[in-house]
């Protein structure tokens, strides 16, 4: 990939953050639930300070344990667009409202709200029923109510009010599955109901009829709310939080939720068959919920899956076997048809080059270097958000600078390798201009001129708009309509690009020829409408289900022959790459050789900027620099120079000295307590 040599860094799912904060409110917990009655909550924590220090104290030594790990995992973690700190994401307000209660039931959640939804707190009736009881059962203590109010209580307000969320999950706003601490919660719910269970409140009937009732009229509202105010989530587009429910389903959660309690008030002086009817309304209650969670979901068939993969694989395993780059850096691009056709839903391949272990462009990582998505998105390829890069949207620009000479397609019954001869290799000398480069925001064309000015060194014009001869619209049963007749101002590949809108529901026409649906996809990049001669028109249509306010604007042609003379002056000073067979065995760690011109005095290399690259020319350390805004670079002197190129992990060695110290103190802390013990015993 673009950013194939630097080391990955994996974050937690669950993320530090939430552990940490649940652990000291399970510790809180504990202290409320075991204080004594009829002592004062100041005296009590007085006699528990040395319980207190023991936490804090094993909680520090074990963050330090792990600092081998969390220092270098929380630098890397600000090299990606999650790094940034949004006010909007502090906002005072609730992250869900009324219709919350329908998750309290069966079937509160589908597939189609898999990503924004409410929280999932269903953990089956038994047990919810149980929770409610709990609170309002004689047989529990009022401390033991208060102690697991408070760890029930703070999850939830920690899902609930917007700031606690953010905080909760290491200060962002989560990109999908907004209330990870629901399982915290579930978990939680689940241990108050064992514990009554264990009190006997199964025994007191008009205390579960009542909470069953209850439990009811909550779902019931939730649903009702849901109807009211709530809107279906259309595929692909998630503008309002998951309201959508299936009345159907309604009468199915009231249908368990009767059995359960019936089966509790029924069954309760027979301990041993109450345990396996209730075991087995929960087992089938939570079968049916996995049912409905997932029956919209577009499985692949499993045979159709592993005959396609196995053909694709065998098929990009011969074009990398073919002798066509003569130990040379190029990446390879490919659209297997066969293996994204069997998916239901648009598949943007997003991480096939790790797949089927090939150097290409697209990822789709939560650590995705914030400069890798800068730079591509900058230039036109896809991308939805942060977290994304599709291959989609190149151009012979960007061809050029990211060394993107192969091009495989993979169709039904024929395979085709396309070679591009302008592209250069992984790294190439380039006027010093390139240190300045700045993109800018949805102005794909303007980037693409000025990074091939720079790269040439002056302030030339290499991208023309064509003359928009001819231009109407038109709306059509909610479908709109846009028709262009454009004349190419230059001779070259021409692009549209359509900034801000998702292509999903957009189908564009060239000359009457449908482009691929390859590009309707749930981003938004360039696209390709062909070659065209100075003077030479062509008809461009886009329907899309949405309103395109820019489409006049959106054409632009390169001209072919002023960008290959650029190329040509880079072709004698590119970055040879030793042993480039074995990258992928020493991605973070490579050498090679380039010659440098009194003209051209910056190296530019196709993969992303970062502070742990070590840079040494000659056997002499060597300053690393930005270039064309986000990518590594080099100004060196005029001449043949040896480069080596070095990654080192950030934090990792402090990170290893804080864990050493950490196993230190804990070794001590260890030899401390058996001190004090046989010291103890020696008393007594």
């Amino acid at each position: 990939n673009l950013h194939f040599f630097l080391p990955k860094t994996y974050i937690f799912k669950l993320p530090l953050t939430i552990i940490c904060i649940f652990s000291m409110i399970y510790f809180v917990y504990l202290m409320t639930k075991n204080q004594p009655n009829k002592m004062t909550f100041t005296l009590y924590l007085k006699s528990q300070v040395n319980k207190i220090g023991r936490f804090l104290w094993y909680s520090g030594l074990s963050g330090m344990l792990a600092a081998v790990v969390l220092i270098p995992t929380a630098i890397s973690m600000m090299s990606t667009g999650k790094k940034d700190i949004h006010f909007r994401n502090f906002i005072l307000k609730g992250t869900f409202g009324p219709s919350f209660t329908v998750n309290l039931g069966f079937g509160g959640n589908d597939f189609a709200g898999r990503l924004f939804h409410n929280p999932s707190m269903f953990t089956g009736s038994v047990f919810i029923i149980l929770g409610i009881v709990y609170f309002f059962s004689k047989a529990v203590s009022s401390r033991d109510k208060q102690a697991s109010a408070f760890l029930l209580g703070s999850i939830l307000l920690g899902m609930w009010l917007l700031p606690l969320n953010t905080i909760w999950h290491l200060f962002q706003r989560p990109a999908g599955f907004p209330f990870r601490m629901v399982f915290l919660f579930s978990f939680a719910l689940i241990m108050v109901a064992y514990e009554g269970y264990l009190k006997g409140i199964f025994k007191e009937t008009r205390v579960v009829v009542f909470s069953a009732v209850a439990l009811g009229v909550a779902i019931s509202v939730g649903y009702i709310w849901a109807n009211i105010f709530g809107k279906r989530l259309t595929q692909f587009e998630f503008s309002t939080p998951q309201l959508s429910v299936n009345n159907l389903i309604y009468v199915l959660a009231m249908g368990f939720l009767i059995l359960t309690v019936v089966a509790i008030v029924s069954l309760t002086n027979r301990k041993p068959s109450s345990r396996v009817v209730l075991s087995g309304i929960l087992i089938f209650e939570l079968m049916m919920n996995f049912f409905v969670a997932t029956m919209d979901a577009p499985f692949v068939n499993q045979q159709q899956f592993e005959k396609r993969y196995q053909q694709s694989e065998q098929a990009i395993h011969h074009v990398r076997q073919l002798k066509l780059t003569q130990n040379k850096f190029y990446r390879l691009l490919i659209m297997d048809q066969p293996y994204r056709n069997i998916y239901q839903v648009p598949y943007s391949g997003y991480n096939d080059s790790l797949l089927f272990e090939n150097h290409g462009i697209s990822s789709y990582s939560s650590t995705l270097n914030s400069h890798t998505h800068h730079v591509l998105a900058s230039l036109g390829f896809s991308s939805r958000n942060i977290r994304r890069i599709d291959m989609l949207g190149g151009s012979v620009i960007t061809n050029h600078l990211f060394g993107i000479k192969y091009y495989y397609v993979i169709g039904k019954h024929s395979q085709k390798l396309l070679v591009r001869k302008n592209a250069a290799q992984l790294g190439f000398m380039t006027n010093n201009q390139i240190q300045h480069v700045t993109y800018k925001r949805d102005q794909i064309f303007n980037n693409l001129n000025a990074l091939v000015q720079a790269e040439a060194g002056n302030k030339g014009r290499y991208l023309y708009r064509p003359t928009i001869t001819k231009y109407k619209q038109a709306v059509v049963r909610s479908n709109y309509h846009y028709e262009m007749q454009l004349q190419a101002n230059t001779s070259g590949p021409h692009y549209i690009y359509i900034p801000k809108v998702r292509l999903y529901h957009v189908a564009i026409w060239v000359n009457g020829a449908k482009l691929s649906n390859t590009y309707s996809g749930l981003g938004t990049e360039m696209i390709p409408i062909g070659y065209l001669l100075k003077g030479q028109t062509a008809t461009i249509r886009v329907q899309s289900t949405k309103p395109l306010p820019v489409v006049p604007k959106i054409a632009m042609g390169i001209d072919l022959k002023k960008f290959e003379s650029v190329v040509a002056q880079s072709k004698n000073h590119q970055f040879e790459l030793k042993d480039a067979r074995d990258i992928n065995k020493h991605g973070g760690h490579f050498r090679g050789t380039v010659q440098v011109s009194k003209r051209d005095r910056t190296l530019l290399m196709s993969f992303p900027y970062d502070k742990g690259w070590k840079l040494s020319v000659d056997g002499k350390p060597h300053k690393v620099i930005k270039v064309a805004d986000g990518l590594v670079g080099a100004e060196l002197s005029p001449g043949k120079h040896h480069l080596a190129f070095n990654y080192h992990i950030r934090g990792l060695g402090v990170g290893m000295l804080i864990s050493i110290l950490g196993m230190a103190l804990l070794a001590i802390s260890e030899w401390w307590r058996k001190k004090r013990v046989n010291f103890v015993k020696h008393l007594h």
